[in-house]
């Protein structure tokens, strides 16, 4: 009796279900009835809730780049590779203008000093005329002339840790005519062409306005056979110093001055130089003993050249 009750409960319950769905044939699905009605919605649901911010970029963007290849685009880690070619690229970049050789060419024969440097240097010079008259009869008076101009060939060598025979260099675009810098297997050859000047000195005083003294050649005041030019003040200190000597004016000028200087691009240490000028000295009554010469007239040049540097 039993199984005949449930077997017509379980009939009244499956035709009262499709009654219900016959009803709603007709009807928009609004809510779900099924397991499976449940979770189609739910998957549609998830792809627009993903679809939308990848749309968007929001989300998806990053992941896509892989958060890594954002910040290149963006330049963020390439940049720092072009500022180091940039940089590599100016640290080589040659001298060009003049105030920028010069600066290599002024550190250089500086630093040479300040580094205490052992490096050669010999002087050359040449007297090309002398007039003077019959005072240059007298051989001390022309032995006198030739010291005071430093004629012949001197050599000093300037031992590592010494700064004895080579002044500091002070060239400014106003000194010079021309700056050339060249570079080669990692040298620059600076070659420079100074301006003409002149010196002079006499009982009313003394004047330089020769820019030699600014090439880094050894100068200064007195009669020192170690300084590679003498002003017109330091001919007339050493002849009136003389016994039984003097002049009355002297007056010193200086022309084709060519600097040719090799400076180790890396390193800016200087490993040669070579220093040409010409020179004239007038002398305004010169006396010796009992003669006297209204004037006296000496030309001559001088190469000077600093090499074999030790750092």
């Amino acid at each position: 009796m039993k199984k005949i009750l449930a077997i017509l409960l379980a009939l009244a319950l499956t035709i009262g279900c499709v009654v219900a769905l016959a009803s709603c044939g007709d009807k928009k699905v609004d809510e779900p009835t099924s397991v499976e009605d449940i979770e189609e919605p739910s998957e549609d649901i998830a792809e627009e809730e993903t679809e939308a911010p990848a749309a968007d970029g929001e989300t998806t963007a990053p992941a896509a780049d892989g958060e890594t290849t954002a910040p290149a685009a963006d330049g963020e880690t390439t940049a720092p590779a072009a500022d180091t070619t940039e940089a590599t690229t100016e640290a080589a970049k040659v001298p060009e203008t003049t105030e920028e050789i010069l600066k290599v060419y002024n550190d250089a024969v500086n630093g040479a000093i300040s580094a205490k440097a052992g490096y050669s240097k010999t002087r050359v010079t040449n007297i090309n005329s002398l007039e003077g008259g019959k005072i240059l009869d007298f051989q001390v008076v022309k032995d006198a002339v030739n010291d005071f101009l430093g004629v012949g060939t001197k050599t000093y060598n300037n031992s590592k840790g010494k700064a004895e025979y080579m002044g500091k260099a002070s060239l400014s675009a106003g000194d010079v005519q021309s700056a050339k810098c060249t570079e080669k297997d990692g040298k620059y050859t600076i070659e420079i062409t100074v301006k003409n000047g002149t010196s002079s000195a006499s009982g009313s005083g003394k004047s330089d306005s020769s820019a030699i003294n600014n090439t880094g050649l050894f100068v200064g005041k007195g009669d020192k056979s170690e300084f590679d030019y003498k002003s017109a003040g330091n001919i007339y200190d050493a002849l009136n110093g003389l016994d039984e000597a003097s002049v009355e004016a002297v007056k010193v000028s200086t022309d084709s001055i060519k600097i040719t200087a090799v400076v180790d691009a890396a390193s800016g240490n200087l490993e040669n130089l070579k220093v040409t000028f010409n020179f004239t000295a007038n002398l305004t009554t010169v006396k010796y003993l009992i003669v006297t010469v209204k004037n006296a007239t000496g030309k001559a040049n001088t190469t000077v050249t600093f090499s074999n540097f030790k750092y």
